[in-house]
């Protein structure tokens, strides 16, 4: 009789159930839809753990248990929202800012993530001025988040298909009028369509970037080279961001928005 194999794969483990005939089918689903219901129900045990801890102000129960949700494998915008509240309300704010961080990247839209963000940012101690033209750099950010890459790529594919009509009609049309409208226009669509590729590229960078962490120890050491005995150049506090040149599991280079540059333990940043 013929038989074949089931492996039942879960958050964050894998069961193999086979081989299973086909006349026990019906009992190897079984097997799979009870394994399964098993760990959505644990994950949702969990879940209304960490929001009960939560809601009673214990916030140290409550990173615990979003955190073991974390090791099991879950990952979404709301969950990485929750740690960073309640890192937040634990005063670790390093902490929070990172899954803050975390969870905007999941849902870069997110009004709550970004006013949190903004709120927790506002509180941190190294105010790093960058070599960009603050101005410039702040428009950039605007028009760049006004949309997400989703926004940017229809904004994209509807101008095009705009332009190229409208620039049709100049071309078919015999009346000056319906030229002139055409043409203007229809650079006007071809320039929204070019304006819109930059800025779904620049988007989707930013979304995509990995080289940057986020300070999450209270206050850290900077140094020269990647070794306690090397000389402390400056100290950098909890929730600053940094960019990422280099890392490995003991020690990881940084440079600021100002240029400065050090190594500092990777224990004390939080990665992306």
């Amino acid at each position: 009789m013929n038989s074949f194999n089931i492996t039942v794969y879960t958050s964050n483990k894998a069961y193999q159930l086979g081989p299973c005939r086909k006349l026990s089918g019906r009992i190897c689903i079984l097997l799979l839809f009870i394994i399964t219901s098993l760990n959505t129900f644990a994950d949702n045990a969990l879940q209304k753990k960490a929001e009960k801890f939560y809601a009673e102000k214990h916030y140290k129960e409550a990173i615990q248990s979003y955190e073991e949700i974390i090791k099991e494998g879950l990952i979404s915008y709301k969950l990485y929202y929750n740690l960073g509240n309640a890192y937040y309300k634990n005063n670790e704010l390093g902490k929070a800012i990172y899954y803050y961080e975390l969870a905007n990247k999941l849902q870069p839209n997110s009004r709550d993530v970004k006013a949190n963000l903004r709120i927790a940012n506002e509180k941190t101690i190294d105010k790093i001025e960058s070599k960009e033209n603050f101005f410039i750099g702040a428009i950039k950010s605007g028009l760049v988040n006004s949309l997400s890459t989703t926004g940017w790529a229809w904004l994209s594919i509807f101008s095009l298909i705009g332009s190229l009509i409208l620039f049709f009609i100049f071309f078919i049309s015999n009346q000056l009028l319906f030229k002139r409208i055409g043409f203007f226009f229809g650079a006007l669509s071809f320039i929204v369509f070019v304006s819109s590729m930059v800025l779904g590229f620049t988007a989707l960078n930013d979304k995509q970037e990995l080289n940057f962490a986020i300070i999450t120890n209270r206050e850290s050491k900077i140094y020269e080279e990647p070794n306690r005995t090397s000389k402390s150049k400056f100290s950098l506090h909890e929730g600053t961001r940094v960019s990422v040149l280099e890392t490995n599991p003991d020690w990881t280079n940084i440079k600021l928005e100002n240029g400065n540059e050090g190594w500092i333990k990777t224990s004390d940043v939080g990665l992306f």
